[in-house]
């Protein structure tokens, strides 16, 4: 490691630290009726839910709390130079089921949508009256959908599918909506830049102090759920395609390749963190 690295390291983990050390002074414990309140998970992709919200999921199944989780991709496009992508989404279908059981979320509450991954933005609107379909039964459900701050497209269409579910509800009963942030947490300082990346330092700590900022303002509400930390993990490697390299395939990539580690690391630090929103059914808003 060369001087400049070293460098680079301790500037990451300081300013870490510092917006980490502030966002927990500001944040809040999620409210007690949220924890006690059924829920539905939407899920862009077959690991979304262990990895964004599988400690929350697993303390409500724990307590008894009825969870529905929602898949609204086919995840076939994850390993495409590796596998034939009907083939993939059957194995990520059969995954997703698996690790929904380790949370404890019975098969008969997985529910498949099956939009053509990575094409999700041009099917908004048909995901919306789908997932309307399915809260109009749930009414009383809080609802969980991406952090509108994740940086993938299928992350921003869910999350804007939801909003336009809720959009088409009968006006009544404010609804609850936690998003929880994915590859939100893959921006400096959390993680360390790639080589490509790093040639334009500047722009990326840039990019990092904004995320800050959306971390300090947005990612208000926090979970401990370092007593179900075991149970996550076990649902994560459910999830074999994402993190289990085949022994004859040398380049498959895995979850933990991720920023060596560092992205993944996020998610088992003893916290869920989470953006709050109440909705009023029946506006438009995005």
């Amino acid at each position: 490691m060369t001087t400049r690295q070293r460098t680079g390291g301790r500037l990451r983990a300081a300013a870490r630290s510092a917006v980490e050390g502030l966002a927990s002074r500001l944040a809040r414990p999620l409210p007690a009726a949220d924890l006690a309140a059924p829920a539905v998970v939407f899920a862009p992709h077959q690991d979304d839910e262990t990895l964004g919200c599988g400690g929350l999921i697993a303390l409500k199944r724990a307590a008894g709390v009825p969870v529905t989780v929602v898949f609204v991709t086919d995840g076939r496009t994850s390993h495409a130079p590796f596998l034939d992508g009907d083939t993939l989404a059957r194995r990520r279908r059969d995954e997703a089921v698996a690790a929904c059981g380790a949370l404890g979320v019975a098969a008969e509450q997985v529910v498949f949508l099956e939009f053509r991954d990575g094409e999700l933005t041009a099917h908004v609107e048909a995901a919306a009256e789908r997932i309307a379909g399915l809260l109009r039964e749930r009414v009383d459900h809080l609802l969980l959908a991406p952090y509108r701050g994740d940086t993938t497209a299928d992350h921003r269409a869910t999350l804007d599918a939801v909003l336009g579910a809720v959009a088409r509800l009968e006006p009544g009963r404010t609804l609850t909506l936690l998003e929880y942030p994915v590859w939100f947490w893959h921006h400096w300082p959390w993680v360390c830049p790639p080589v490509a990346r790093r040639l334009h330092l500047p722009r990326v700590v840039v990019q990092g102090l904004t995320a800050a900022g959306c971390r300090l303002r947005d990612l208000r509400y926090r979970v401990d759920v370092s007593e179900v930390l075991t149970i996550k993990r076990r649902a994560l490697a459910c999830h074999a395609t994402q993190t289990a390299r085949p022994a004859d395939q040398p380049g498959w990539p895995v979850l933990a390749d991720v920023a060596g580690g560092q992205w993944l690391a996020v998610f088992f630090s003893g916290r869920e963190h989470y953006r709050r929103r109440r909705l009023a059914p029946g506006r438009a808003r995005r």
